[in-house]
């Protein structure tokens, strides 16, 4: 059922239990405040009407919805039988609300990229979150169950869309969000191939998906080019259109930073985004920061006492002439056990049985050098070196 259809079907039945004329109109404005709204314009504001068990239902709304009719002009004793009538048509069709925010804070549920899913010590950077794939984000499977089920929040949903509304088009988009279905076989067999059971399952499917995702794209971009940052980046990368990408660089609002840095235009675009969202906390951006020389993202790892980075930060800030700077670094090696200064170069075996290991010529064969050597520190005043180690230690307790 729609909006339209219930708005007419609430009129009819309480004009029969009422026993006088009731406007459609007036039928928005009693739903209104039956969840606690003073009007339609101000209920649709902040949510949408859904059922099927979806959302929160009114509770105790008898006295607001008789005050609403009496508001409206009728009296007392036809408002009260209005109210009784109507409370109970709202039972009969499980009818609820669902706020704006609560419907897309559903429809974004993030997911974790195939890269950070594998890696093994995010538990050491717990302000790092994990990060959001690039591809369009589904649904999970409960909350796109459970939303899909009640009609009347799609129709909601719809309606508000109408009035040119970019953020329901791009809520209706989440909703029928879906893979780019392939029509391969539905135009083979339109062409006279005869399918087994397997391939008419696929042009079954073909047929289901297809124009689900037509209204996926329009819906993206609609939303799109009305303004919405996240739906120009979304039809951008799903549609592969780098002018909606470009869009999305030029518009303002919530984004994700990290899917911004993976379709951005430029290098300059690229390196900005990753900024922002390893500021962010997505530790994904970080790495590749510190892997591209950014100094910032490398004293947030050596801030966590990785060795590696511990070590290249000393090493910066030797050759910037910051010996209090590099001996702090030094100071929170030590705090890890790890002394910068130590050498910590060793010939091992390559290849053989004792691949790997510290060579011993009692074996002899073919040996590399591997290791770094010890990191030459700038001499420190003794109130200085205090003051390094105080800040070590700082760092060490924050982190740790």
């Amino acid at each position: 059922m729609t909006l339209r259809e219930l708005a007419h079907l609430a009129q009819q039945t309480l004009q029969t239990h009422a026993g006088c004329p009731v406007k459609r109109s007036h039928v928005h404005e009693l739903l209104a405040a039956a969840f606690g709204h003073r009007s339609w314009a101000a209920f649709r504001a902040v949510a949408v009407l859904a059922d099927a068990g979806v959302g929160e239902r009114p509770s105790d709304a008898s006295p607001q919805v008789i005050g609403r009719a009496v508001q409206l002009g009728y009296h007392q004793q036809a408002a009260a039988e209005i109210a009784r009538s109507f409370l109970v048509f709202i039972a009969e069709h499980q009818l609820s609300s669902v706020s704006w925010s609560a419907l897309g804070a559903a429809l974004a549920s993030p997911a974790v990229a195939e890269g950070d899913a594998q890696d093994d010590n995010n538990d050491d950077f717990e302000e790092f979150e994990e990060v959001r794939s690039a591809a369009p984000v589904q649904p999970t499977g409960a909350a796109l169950e459970q939303l899909t089920r009640s009609p009347m929040l799609k129709s909601s949903v719809e309606e508000a869309a109408e009035s040119a509304n970019p953020h329901a088009h791009f809520l209706l988009a989440a909703l029928y969000r879906c893979r780019t279905p392939n029509p391969y076989l539905y135009e083979e067999s339109l062409k006279g191939r005869v399918l087994n059971a397997a391939e008419r399952g696929w042009v079954e499917d073909y047929l289901r998906l297809e124009p689900q995702h037509r209204k996926y794209e329009a819906h993206l971009k609609a939303a799109a080019l009305g303004g919405v940052r996240a739906a120009a980046l979304e039809y951008g990368t799903h549609f592969e259109r780098r002018d909606f990408i470009e869009l999305a660089e030029r518009l303002t609002g919530d984004v994700d930073a990290f899917m911004m840095a993976r379709a951005a235009t430029t290098p300059e675009a690229r390196a900005s985004w990753l900024r922002v969202a390893a500021e962010r906390g997505v530790r994904s951006a970080l790495e590749e920061l510190a892997h591209q020389g950014d100094a910032w993202a490398e004293e947030r790892f050596a801030e966590h006492g990785d060795i590696h980075w511990l070590r290249i930060a000393a090493e910066r800030a030797v050759e910037d002439g910051d010996a209090m700077r590099a001996w702090t670094w030094q100071y929170l090696a030590l705090e890890h056990r790890v002394d910068l200064t130590r050498s910590t170069m060793a010939a091992y075996h390559d290849g053989g049985q004792q691949d790997g290991q510290f060579y011993d010529s009692d074996f002899g064969g073919p040996m590399y050098v591997d290791g770094d050597e010890g990191l030459a520190l700038p001499a420190l005043r003794p109130a200085d070196h205090r003051t390094a180690k105080a800040e070590a230690k700082l760092i060490f307790r924050k982190f740790s």
